[in-house]
């Protein structure tokens, strides 16, 4: 992966005709954010696992990256997924909506969009008075933006920490068996993942988070008018728990968590809340700490893509409508 590009791409071999291009959230980076992904997207294509450069972050620059691997892929003669979560759901928006203003639209194979963060207008009570002082500061209305992100940092590293199970001693398993126990065992794995996302966050200079965040600023997420954005068959998946990071009111987040809504702007979308097996909430974009339920919907998805051509008439998608409970009437 080179990391001093406007899109370091990790890549992965898989089989034809898929390709998948994923892009994170804000934090952390790729390799992180789709570690327990990874495997499931290579059953069905290759993939690329996409991170934002630690050199600072230019969206411009990104977004003409993304351009130039949607070449690649269709010089190779494979169908692009584009997958993207969280700030890089807002991306990925940006990109649909620049292609389309350019009556250039994106031809995808597919496009799945895990809590979605269509622009900062879209974030919730506490992550805006965060950001806050960082624009006002970058925009010269007081303060040093460095700063304010300094102080804000240890938010961000719990934000990430999140998406990980939490450090639970095994506590079913007695005395000197309690070491190998299946929790002794996960608990090590997530130790590590945890390791790796603090390196990550440690390594990225300030200037460049602060890029981040006002890259952040500039996406304008979902257009007023009422041409859909991109037809290829789309899975909008929501967390449960939400409300801690998006306002779930907000002018993107409040179209596309609503079928009736995100149908007017991807009619062949599928939207779903994502439960744990048990029944409990999964908070925002948690792919790594509620892997299995996230999973099951992406790798449904995923199953039925390949049985399309790569294009179609969306007078004739009745194989891949979303269920009809989630399906608006006029559809």
């Amino acid at each position: 992966m080179v990391a001093d590009t406007p899109l370091p791409i990790e890549r992965h071999h898989g089989p034809a005709p898929l390709h998948l291009l994923c892009l994170p959230g804000l934090v952390p980076d790729g390799p992180e954010a789709w570690l327990r992904q990874t495997r499931l997207f290579t059953r069905h294509g290759s993939v690329a696992i996409a991170s934002w450069s630690g050199m600072g972050f230019d969206l411009d620059a990104t977004l003409t990256a993304i351009d130039r691997e949607m070449v690649r892929v269709a010089q190779s003669g494979r169908r692009c997924v584009l997958v993207a979560m969280s700030f890089g759901g807002g991306v990925a928006l940006e990109w649909l909506r620049r292609r389309a203003e350019r009556n250039d639209p994106a031809s995808l194979a597919g496009l799945v969009l895990i809590s979605p963060m269509g622009s900062s207008r879209d974030l919730s009570p506490v992550l805006t008075r965060l950001v806050g002082p960082i624009a006002e500061a970058v925009d010269g209305r007081g303060g040093d933006p460095c700063v304010a992100l300094e102080r804000g940092r240890s938010f961000f590293r719990q934000l990430a920490m999140r998406s990980v199970d939490e450090d639970t001693a095994a506590k079913h398993w007695p005395g000197p068996f309690a070491p190998f126990s299946p929790a002794a065992f996960a608990a090590r794995r997530d130790r590590v993942i945890r390791d790796r996302i603090s390196t990550a966050l440690a390594a990225l200079p300030a200037y460049a988070a602060v890029e981040r965040v006002q890259g952040m600023r500039q996406l304008r997420g979902l257009p007023d008018g009422r041409r859909p954005l991109c037809e290829a068959p789309t899975l909008i998946l929501w967390g449960s728990k939400e409300r801690h990071t998006l306002d779930m009111d907000g002018p993107c987040t409040g179209r596309l968590c609503r079928p009736d809504l995100a149908t007017r702007v991807f009619p062949a979308a599928e939207v779903q809340w994502v439960y744990a097996a048990d029944g409990g909430y999964v908070p925002h974009a948690s792919t790594l700490r509620h892997a299995a339920a996230f999973n099951r919907h992406l790798g449904r998805f995923l199953g039925r893509l390949p049985r399309l051509p790569a294009r179609r008439s969306m007078l004739d998608l009745s194989g891949f409508m979303p269920l009809p409970h989630l399906t608006a009437a006029k559809i």
